[in-house]
């Protein structure tokens, strides 16, 4: 099951105050309240069955975003406070998950019909999101390194957690060449101290919206094909 990260929710930028007044004191109250009702849908579906729980789209791709850092600081907002306030959320909305419950975060940059919201390189943040927040998975979205930046920050990947390499891209008919993934697979490990604290996978969703993205169902199948093929050849015995 897959939820919002909680830190979107603090957002600098969000209205919380209705045009008659109405609506939340702060920012603040308002994630307060948004982090308690995820806590409780979090709980429905563990209740359910759910034994593993993503969340998705935190804010940390702003934070490294020249342009949206530019917008948060012209409103008068420190990028070290949002950053503070980004990685409380995240942390608060896991109490009370079970041990034996997966929780994933999904560092996503915006999927749009092929298009993106963010770009830059994590290093900025990487120490604290990967370094500090009790996530089991981290999957995030490499599959252009001219948007997305290197694969420097893997190595503040903490002890126990598993970063999921998003390569494959979800956004273009492009079926990129299995050889060239390995390398990109095996270039990730030596940062992230070996083969088997990685994973593979596309790097978003194919719709993440319901017009989906400027590609198509064979392309799908092809790509989903690809990301088993090179997890055979990197953890199996093909």
């Amino acid at each position: 099951m897959t939820f919002p990260a909680a830190s979107i929710f603090t957002h600098p930028l969000t209205t919380v105050v209705g045009p008659g007044g109405e609506g939340y004191g702060s920012l603040e109250a308002f994630v307060d309240d948004a982090i308690e009702i995820e806590r409780g849908l979090v709980a429905d579906a563990i209740a359910a069955g759910a034994r593993y729980i993503q969340f998705d789209f935190p804010l940390y791709p702003y934070l490294v975003d020249p342009a949206w850092t530019a917008r948060f600081e012209d409103a008068g907002h420190r990028i070290d406070d949002v950053l503070e306030a980004a990685i409380a959320a995240d942390a608060a909305v896991l109490k009370g998950i079970p041990d034996e419950v997966t929780v994933g975060l999904h560092i996503c940059r915006g999927n749009y019909r092929s298009s993106w919201m963010c770009e830059g390189s994590l290093e900025p943040v990487a120490e604290r999101v990967f370094g500090e927040l009790p996530y089991d998975t981290f999957l995030v979205e490499w599959d252009d390194r001219r948007r997305d930046g290197g694969f420097e920050p893997i190595r503040f990947l903490r002890d126990g957690a598993v970063m999921v390499m998003g390569i494959v891209s979800t956004k273009t008919r492009e079926l990129e060449d299995a050889d060239d993934l390995i390398r990109r697979m095996e270039e990730a490990a030596s940062f992230a101290g070996g083969i088997d604290r990685l994973a593979i996978s596309a790097q978003c969703g194919f719709a993440s919206v319901m017009v989906g993205n400027d590609t198509d169902e064979d392309i799908q199948w092809r790509k989903l094909e690809l990301v088993g093929r090179v997890a055979d050849r990197l953890w199996g015995d093909g």
